[in-house]
């Protein structure tokens, strides 16, 4: 959000971006990317995207920046300036319980409210007008895939595994694929109750973000997965004929006895599994898409920026094959977190989101809340103005 890719696509959106500088002995300290927009015909308004970027050692260094910053808003007949720092407010779990005697950046709010920001209310749930408070992050940082592996939840590496023995491939979408990605984020959105984004914002990404962003596919190649059915069939047909023998040689053979059953068992649901398949390849040819998803690939971390599935063939693990396919990628090119990214704040089985965070809580990934919304009057007669416009509108 505070990259000059954002920007240009702000730029393409009419905003009219300006990238700041805060220096100490000719030394940056302290930089942002601002966007103004229209606001009231006559006057702007200013977003300072999950900014400004600073290292928070100087605390003195973010009230000089605003204060400077001020009067070049007040040229621009700015009313007001809304951030929203990416920053964590509290320590929180992987189940979202906030960790006793675990860090806080308390003062950092208070330092907003003692430069006279007004901050918004910190709620929970899903907000279409604000970047995300609520997230799920997994930690990367001095971890092996097995290691990583090992700490998803039972069920988690269960589907893992079970997508694995699916055949399901995962491969990136070129620019003109991207409407796989987005007709299945619409699908699942109609599904959950939730708008969609048009396509045209996954090409925005693609033309704007360059190479930091990237659609991924999940998807059953069906000729690859016919060959898998038949040869995990010649191998149950094996055994059959291995335990039969040794139940003719010793027909009291209780371990003969139990492979002959198991592998009949097996053997009969690989049969129906290929019917199936066979199935699938007359309606669908060689590939049937499960799961789509867009990433942006920057600074520490790749950011699963949004998603959908085919509900119709779950059963296959689409998503489960795509999130690790990613989360090893992560590991490969040596990024340290793996962002989920949004969820709805909300942590028990009936509350809104709750299946989306306990979906990313399976992969050990921990939620990370951050400091909120905060608005700086830059004219406060007008702001008030506005604000009492807004609130009857609303």
């Amino acid at each position: 959000m505070q990259s000059s890719y954002e920007g240009k696509k702000m730029s393409q959106n009419g905003g009219h971006i300006y990238y700041l500088a805060g220096k100490e002995k000719n030394t940056i300290q302290i930089c942002a990317l601002l966007c103004l927009r229209p606001l009231m015909k006559r006057f702007t308004f200013a977003y300072l995207p999950r900014g400004p970027i600073y290292d928070g050692s100087h605390p003195e260094y973010l009230q000089s920046f605003y204060a400077q910053l001020k009067p070049f808003l007040k040229q621009k007949k700015c009313i007001f300036l809304e951030t929203d720092p990416y920053i964590p407010l509290r320590q929180r779990d992987m189940d979202g319980h906030i960790v006793d005697h675990g860090w806080d950046h308390f003062d950092i709010v208070q330092q907003y409210k003692d430069m006279h920001f007004q901050q918004l209310p910190w709620k929970q749930g899903y907000d279409e007008t604000k970047q995300c408070r609520w997230m799920s992050v997994l930690d990367l940082r001095q971890k092996t895939k097995e290691e990583v592996f090992a700490s998803f939840s039972a069920k988690t590496r269960q589907n893992i595994r079970k997508a694995m023995r699916n055949t399901i491939q995962v491969r990136p979408l070129s620019r003109e694929e991207l409407p796989i990605l987005y007709n299945m984020v619409k699908e699942t959105g109609q599904r959950r109750n939730f708008s969609s984004l048009p396509l045209s914002y996954y090409q925005e990404q693609y033309d704007c973000f360059q190479d930091h962003a990237q659609a991924y596919y999940a998807y059953l190649d069906l000729d690859d997965y016919l060959t898998s059915l038949y040869q995990s069939m010649e191998k149950e047909k094996s055994t059959i004929q291995q335990a039969q023998d040794g139940l003719r040689l010793n027909p009291y053979s209780k371990n003969s006895k139990h492979r002959l059953q198991k592998a009949q068992a097996n053997l009969q649901a690989l049969d129906t599994r290929l019917k199936e398949a066979k199935q699938l390849k007359q309606t669908h040819g060689k590939e049937l898409g499960l799961a789509a998803a867009m990433y942006i690939f920057y600074g520490q971390e790749i950011i699963y920026l949004a998603s959908g599935s085919n509900d119709i063939y779950k059963t296959y693990k689409g998503p489960y094959a795509l999130q690790w396919a990613m989360i090893q990628e992560a590991i490969d090119k040596g990024y340290s977190y793996y962002n989920f990214y949004g969820i709805s704040g909300y942590f028990e089985p009936d509350q809104e989101g709750y299946g989306v965070f306990d979906f990313k809580r399976g992969f050990h990934a921990d939620v990370i809340e951050l400091i909120g919304n905060y608005i700086l009057p830059i004219s406060p007669a007008l702001y008030k103005l506005y604000a009492m416009r807004s609130n009857k509108t609303s």
